[in-house]
């Protein structure tokens, strides 16, 4: 089985990358890799794969390089589509470019191959697509530009000819070597603000090692039937408070105890979001097309006081999702990693 995996040198890719490796020896992958770095992070990944590095074609390209994007889909069974601008921060147009334009030729570009067995199109979505369920789909806020920019995405795959696809949602990413979220949640909780932020809803959370698995099962579980099909992919466990996820989360991976927001004075939503917004709106400050305090701007606020939770019964029944990793598993790996880190340094 061949794949061709977009976006393989990021915190998801390398690790599906080296997921799907190790749990077939016959599985290839072609990735579309940006630079001779991307490159390098993709075969470092492979590393300790019996001949992986021998089943990694390296594609050198981007996703709005359509001679790239046709190399990388040659004689492939499934292509994953997870490269994306992942900043909620920034000007639309740049996530529209990458995020939707990007994914728009692809699949346009799979729909135009002259062969009868297509590959399937596996996308990889996330909660912040929930967005269109408070917001007009033909008019999305500017400032929440990955939101925005999933929810299109996602308009335009449903809205193609082409039926074997599969969108995986994904709660908040965690785990090993997490270059996204912990750095902005580290920083976000050492911030003075931390301690009186509103209490947020209970959020959906997804073990990078899970993500994987769902991916994975997405490439080979056979389709039931033609048509589309939306899954949602979270832990175990369930939901999890934002300040317990902070604690523990943060806590393991960088061997500190985060402090836990006041409990007997937090500031009211309808106040941050006012403020926040108002400072938004001065324009010399550029505040929400820079990151000046993580964590801190409209689109972050509205995926904690949106209910943005997820529902994984469909993937546990259709596609067999366990999630092999447990919270107390990816609690112990981060704190035996961490053991590591300290004693070589």
């Amino acid at each position: 089985m061949k794949f061709f995996v977009t976006g393989g040198s990021g915190y998801l890719g390398r690790n599906f990358i080296q997921y799907a490796l190790s749990q077939n020896d016959n599985i290839t992958i072609n990735a579309l890799s940006r630079s001779s770095v991307s490159d390098e992070v993709i075969l470092k990944t492979v590393g300790n794969i019996k001949k992986g590095r021998e089943r990694i074609r390296i594609i050198r390209g981007h996703i709005n390089d359509e001679n790239s994007l046709k190399e990388g889909l040659e004689d492939v069974d499934v292509v994953i589509h997870m490269a994306a601008k992942v900043q909620p921060y920034g000007y639309y147009e740049e996530h529209e470019r990458i995020n939707v334009q990007g994914t728009a030729l692809l699949l346009s570009l799979i729909e135009s191959l002259q062969r009868s067995n297509k590959p399937r199109f596996v996308y990889i979505s996330s909660f912040a697509a929930h967005l269109s369920d408070y917001f007009p789909i033909d008019s999305l806020p500017d400032w929440a530009p990955y939101s925005k920019s999933k929810c299109l995405s996602e308009k335009e795959i449903m809205k193609s000819s082409f039926e074997d696809i599969i969108i995986l949602r994904l709660g908040w990413l965690w785990g090993k070597d997490d270059s996204v979220l912990a750095p902005m949640l580290y920083n976000l909780c050492r911030n003075p603000i931390w301690k009186i932020t509103p209490q947020s809803l209970p959020l959906s959370i997804t073990h990078v090692t899970n993500a994987c698995e769902a991916i994975y099962l997405s490439c080979i579980t056979e389709k039931n039937n033609n048509s589309k099909s939306i899954y949602e992919i979270e832990d175990t466990e369930g939901k999890v408070e934002m300040d317990d996820f902070v604690v523990f989360y943060i806590g393991s991976a960088y061997n500190i105890e985060p402090p836990r927001p006041f409990k007997n004075f937090r500031a009211p939503k309808w106040l941050v979001w006012g403020l926040i917004t108002s400072v938004e709106y001065i324009p010399f400050l550029g505040y929400s097309k820079t990151w000046i305090f993580d964590g801190i701007n409209r689109e972050c606020l509205v995926c904690l006081y949106r209910n943005y939770q997820l529902d994984s019964t469909n993937a546990r029944e259709e596609l067999n999702y366990i999630g092999k990793v447990s919270r107390e598993q990816g609690i112990a790996e981060l704190i035996e990693l961490s053991k590591n880190k300290n004693s070589v340094l």
